[in-house]
């Protein structure tokens, strides 16, 4: 959607390219604890490539929001994210970690790409940060040992990434079966279409009332499953979620406040200003010219 505006949005994937001398014509990337470093990113950012990481040890947790979700990043956790998702390091990302960004286009000639955008882990409503058990950490690790030993053989890479593909898929999927014995397994599959419905839905509709009929259920049932859940309310879930996309246009983008005031379906941009102030404290202007 961004693209119809005819600007070009600040992509992390290549920021840490060129932040780190890495070719700019492979499809691929691989960061470890070192990437992160000089790269400064502390303001909510749209992800433009895949990205699959393993934390190794961390002394700490650390806090990542992903597409409105908070998350714990600790030893043996492994995390997923798509393009279109807006994420946000709440906290200096220090762990021992590997994560591998990559693009459909590294599968070119190798596989059809479009099984990537069937994998529910990488888009809203998925489990972008899962815990690993002792052998699936050892498996996930013996992969990206691979991948990182072949890193600069073009041939072998698609294939080791599309192997440590099905590998997390057939952790999640194990996760959904396990999931499926669970009593709250109806609440989490109320909070996951929820999610998948306000990412495609959120320009046009920003009250609680839409998304509880989309789904079959009271406003009230819903923020009751959100606070219980997420620990807020299906308004707040919806406020918060603008806010995220709304600080990623104003920092990635060049569009102007009305432009962006437009993309989010508020009416006008003084409208959009008020809320956001209401929001953050800060008027999108304000916001834009801070250092990062």
């Amino acid at each position: 959607m961004i693209k119809k505006h005819n600007l070009k949005p600040l992509s992390l994937y290549e920021y840490l390219k060129h932040q780190n001398n890495h070719d700019f014509n492979l499809p691929f990337f691989l960061a470890n604890n070192n990437t992160y470093k000089n790269a400064r990113v502390s303001f909510p950012f749209r992800t433009f490539t895949y990205g699959l990481g393993i934390t190794y040890t961390s002394a700490s947790f650390d806090k990542v929001k992903i597409g409105n979700i908070d998350y714990e990043i600790k030893g043996g956790c492994l995390t997923t994210i798509g393009p279109g998702l807006v994420c946000t390091w709440m906290s200096n990302y220090s762990a021992v970690h590997d994560t591998v960004y990559f693009t459909e286009e590294l599968f070119n000639g190798y596989s059809n790409s479009a099984f990537l955008r069937s994998l529910d882990f990488f888009s809203h409503g998925g489990r972008h940060v899962i815990s690993l058990t002792k052998e699936q950490l050892k498996k996930v690790s013996t992969l990206f040992g691979s991948i990182k030993e072949l890193k600069d053989d073009a041939h072998a890479i698609p294939g080791l990434v599309h192997a440590l593909l099905m590998l997390v898929k057939s952790i999640h999927k194990e996760l959904d079966d396990k999931s499926q014995t669970k009593t709250t397994s109806a609440r989490e599959r109320v909070i996951v279409q929820f999610r998948k419905l306000i990412a495609e839905y959120y320009t046009e509709h920003k009250e609680v009332a839409f998304y509880a009929s989309r789904l079959h259920i009271t406003p009230k049932y819903l923020s009751e499953v959100l606070q219980s859940e997420l620990g807020k309310n299906g308004k707040k879930f919806i406020d918060e979620f603008v806010l995220m996309e709304a600080k990623s246009l104003l920092k990635q983008t060049a569009m102007s406040i009305q432009e962006i005031s437009n993309f989010l379906g508020y009416k006008d941009a003084s409208s959009f200003t008020k809320i956001f102030k209401k929001l953050n404290r800060i008027t999108p202007t304000d916001y834009r010219a801070e250092k990062y």
